[in-house]
């Protein structure tokens, strides 16, 4: 279900952002770029631009987090995070918004899971523990920050509310 609902949360946050047609799609496609093994991406990649064109293709891989590395190795959490700030740098502010929408939907996964069941029940969702969450979330509001041409400023405020709540959740006794 979580391969379904994901996709779905972060069109519908895009939408409430004003995103454009082609970023709505973009940003649905990019969470089926992303969990398809490297081994698959040129496959997939021809079905995406055959059906919604080119310019949904190139924003959707413009917004990836890198998963694996260059043998095909899962990438373990902390990189690819790292990677993803050094692609924030670069990316256009569209493949922002994608990537925007998608944390804000993870950090409202990682409330409600820490807030409805506690924290040690992070790991199997995928995401991290504690201060390892607070940190990414930090150092990427404070990324999103410094990219001028970035015109979604609404996205950050929402990303950083949120990131002040989780804080909140893991200090909760």
């Amino acid at each position: 279900m979580t391969y379904l609902a994901h996709p779905a949360n972060v069109a519908v946050i895009l939408a409430r952002h004003g995103a454009d047609e082609v970023t709505l799609v973009a940003g649905i496609l990019h969470h089926v770029l992303e969990v398809t093994p490297r081994a698959g991406h040129r496959d997939i990649s021809g079905k995406i631009e055959d059906k919604f064109g080119v310019s949904v293709l190139t924003l959707a891989r413009a917004a990836l987090e890198p998963r694996e590395d260059d043998r095909g190795h899962p990438l373990p959490w902390i990189h690819r995070k790292r990677a993803m700030l050094t692609q924030l740098l670069t990316m256009p502010p569209r493949a922002i918004d994608i990537c925007c929408a998608d944390e804000i939907h993870q950090c409202g996964t990682a409330i409600a899971v820490v807030e409805r069941l506690g924290d040690e029940y992070l790991a199997p969702h995928g995401l991290p523990h504690g201060p390892a969450a607070v940190c990414w979330y930090d150092d990427l509001a404070e990324a999103l920050g410094r990219r001028l041409d970035w015109p979604a400023g609404g996205m950050r405020r929402e990303l950083m509310s949120l990131c002040a709540r989780l804080k909140a959740a893991f200090e909760a006794p």
